[in-house]
């Protein structure tokens, strides 16, 4: 049986490791992190629940309604919102519906990993592709082998991973990767005395300089306790901030968020996202290196958000099995 390495498990690793396990392959998923799900993560602190990384997905392929009609069946998933809430409506209302986890974004992940061999807080920090076999040892000294890698963890990660280890790239597929950019951003946690004032559905796009996002986690149907509130900073403040103090940068958040806000704030976590979404992400599907058995999957390379990154790691999968 052909094994299968695939480092992330988030949307991406998960669709691949689910498509090429129904193929017969044997699969093993490795993340660093100690949660499934990567970007789509859910945190739960002071009694509340607050989605933190990816608010929301939307569905305008057939394969991806596909996998949705599923979770939805499942009762993993279901609709928050349709349009672009924002201030005095300023954004144009397109009716699109929006999508969150039933119990958080973080549910998705776990239902999609079940069955699957899945292994979490596993670094891995050298990598090595001899007779064809990729070898891979982890902080902790776990070691993995594979006949095929697939990388889905944000690109300079990846890159970074490959050099360490020697393995030359194309010159055409390095100056692709090199040239993909992503946008980072803070998400500040906050935990209310009471209720918030962010309008229905609890979903707020903005415009300054500082605020992208606002969500009330309670009216979003995933917190049980009110006053549970997820603020987003914007890429470009994230940026020039990136290194600040955790604690400065939840005050300038909380301070710019605090019309919406209006009770007092008994506690708060910051997270920040360096790799947060794709600045210029392709619509490639994925990008494979059949000489090294080895292929890049991920958001970026299929258009970005959710949905980008199932269809990616639904592509890589259909790609190794083809080849």
């Amino acid at each position: 049986m052909k094994q299968i390495l695939i480092l992330g498990a988030g949307m991406s690793g998960l669709c691949a490791a689910r498509k090429l396990q129904r193929a017969g392959y044997g699969v093993c998923l490795v993340d660093k992190g100690r949660g499934i799900g990567g970007r789509m993560a859910t945190r739960r602190f002071e009694g509340g629940t607050f989605d933190h990384g990816a608010q929301f997905f939307t569905t305008r392929s057939d394969e991806f309604k596909t996998l949705l009609r599923e979770w939805e069946h499942n009762e993993v998933a279901g609709e928050w919102f349709r349009g672009y809430p924002s201030p005095e409506d300023k954004k144009p209302d397109d009716e699109h519906p929006r999508f969150r986890g039933s119990s958080g974004m973080t549910g998705i992940g776990k239902y999609m990993a079940e069955g699957l061999e899945v292994e979490l807080g596993e670094e891995i920090v050298s990598l090595s592709f001899e007779d064809g076999c990729w070898c891979a040892t982890s902080k902790s000294g776990s070691h993995f082998e594979a006949d095929e890698l697939i990388l889905t963890a944000p690109v300079p990660q990846s890159l970074a991973l490959l050099d360490a280890a020697g393995v030359a790239l194309p010159t055409a597929t390095r100056e692709t990767l090199e040239a993909l950019r992503y946008e980072p951003c803070f998400a500040v946690l906050a935990k209310l005395e009471g209720p918030s004032k962010i309008p229905p559905p609890g979903a707020l796009y903005l415009e300054s300089d500082i605020l992208a996002w606002v969500a009330d986690n309670f009216q979003k149907g995933i917190s049980e306790q009110e006053g549970s509130v997820t603020i987003h900073s914007t890429g470009d403040w994230a940026k020039a901030h990136f290194d600040d103090n955790k604690d400065e940068v939840a005050t300038k958040l909380l301070e710019a968020a605090a019309p919406l806000l209006c009770s007092k704030v008994v506690g708060y976590q910051v997270h920040r996202w360096r790799y947060s979404k794709p600045e210029n992400p392709l619509e490639i599907g994925h990008l494979r290196v059949a000489e090294l058995n080895l292929t890049f999957a991920g958001d970026i390379f299929q258009g970005a958000k959710i949905e980008g990154a199932a269809l990616s790691g639904l592509s890589a999968a259909r790609a190794i099995i083809a080849d």
